[in-house]
């Protein structure tokens, strides 16, 4: 699962309404990008540029205001940078989940409109003239809840059309619209608890994409391609011993050390192969920079030793049992067979990407079930 933020959040249209006849005029203003890094306003241009086009609205004439001429906000848009999807996956659904947050005015929200409304998703106009496209819509009262909630909107045909089109480019951009049940009018999103001017990162407007792979996810490339990203290669290298990067993880196997010196002398116990603890804290590994969850998990290693005769429940492999037999008649001349783990479990991850988005999946072999002498 990926979740990218949206690149130009809350994007609005203005409607001017007119006091007589219905006259209506169409502009755009922008609100900001709500992602980070450069190149944002050129995308916010577009967007504008788009909105001439879109839905039959008849523009104002007169530039004169009245008392009786009230502006509010048609629609918002949202516009995503689709670019980092990686094209090997298969997509099989996405989501739109937009915040709707309480009323700042409750009094205009209980309007004559009522509060029964209608909330509609379509694709933005194209520059070609393409009509916009409705996703998915539903009813909604806009009082009956206490507390912010997430509207989410099926758009995964639209994810798959734009992928699949070599013409759409990168930029996927969505419209929401808000109309009356009881007279059909369009209602200003923002006054409805939609699109803050300034929202904080968790309000944004999110992109959910579930996509499926053939292959086996290696956390190693993540982390190879993260490293890049942040352009500090040190994040895989072993600690200096003169500095102190890891201090809490070096301590703690300086304990265990020390737990176990009393057994330095003299003939050491040997342990049969098993399964032993090894707890992993990526934040002391220098990674609660991008991996959001779990920030600590229980992978076990395998340690002990595989001697005659081997355990049936080891499940060692006949060339582990003749190895094992050679090395009890001549150690010198053959090693023992390893321990190592015969059955390994996934777990899944949330973390940020080289490109940024927040992504859920679930990475094979990383907690160890049973060992095994191989």
């Amino acid at each position: 699962m990926i979740i990218i933020a949206a690149a130009a959040s809350g994007r609005e249209c203005r409607l001017h309404q007119g006091a007589a006849g219905g006259g209506v005029g169409q502009g755009c203003v922008g609100l900001g990008s709500a992602g980070s890094g450069s190149g944002r306003s050129g995308h916010s241009r577009d967007v504008c540029s788009m909105s001439r086009s879109g839905f039959s609205l008849t523009r104002e004439k007169t530039k004169k205001k009245s008392p009786s001429r009230t502006q509010f906000i048609s629609s918002q848009r949202y516009l995503f940078d689709i670019s980092s999807l990686p094209e090997a996956e298969e997509v099989t659904g996405a989501e739109l989940r937009i915040l709707r947050s309480l009323p700042e005015n409750r009094s205009l929200a209980q309007s004559p409109e009522g509060t029964f409304q209608h909330l509609l998703l379509a694709t933005c106009p194209s520059r070609d003239g393409e009509e916009p496209r409705l996703l998915d819509s539903r009813a909604a009262d806009i009082l009956d809840t206490d507390s912010s909630r997430w509207e989410v909107f099926d758009v995964w045909e639209a994810l798959r059309d734009q992928r699949e089109s070599s013409l759409s480019g990168k930029l996927l951009c969505f419209q929401l619209r808000i109309v009356s049940d009881r007279s059909g009018q369009l209602l200003p999103p923002r006054q409805l608890g939609f699109g803050k001017p300034r929202p904080q990162p968790h309000e944004r407007a999110l992109l959910v994409a579930f996509s499926r792979t053939q292959r086996k996810e290696n956390l190693f490339k993540e982390i190879r391609d993260k490293i890049k990203a942040l352009g500090s290669p040190p994040l895989l290298e072993p600690p200096d011993p003169g500095q102190e990067p890891y201090p809490k993880r070096r301590k703690r196997r300086t304990t265990m050390a020390a737990r176990s010196g009393g057994r330095g002398h003299g003939k050491k116990a040997k342990t049969r192969c098993s399964r032993k603890p090894l707890h992993v804290n990526f934040k002391e590994l220098g990674w609660d920079d991008w991996i959001i969850a779990p920030l600590d998990y229980e992978a076990y290693h395998c340690e002990g030793v595989c001697d005659f005769p081997l355990r049936s429940h080891l499940e060692p492999t006949n060339h582990a049992i003749i190895q094992t037999l050679m090395n009890s008649m001549d150690p010198e001349s053959t090693p023992p067979s390893c321990c190592v783990p015969s059955k390994l479990s996934p777990i899944s991850i949330l973390y940020i990407d080289s490109g940024n988005n927040v992504v859920y999946k679930q990475y094979e072999d990383m907690v160890v079930e049973t060992c095994g002498c191989r």
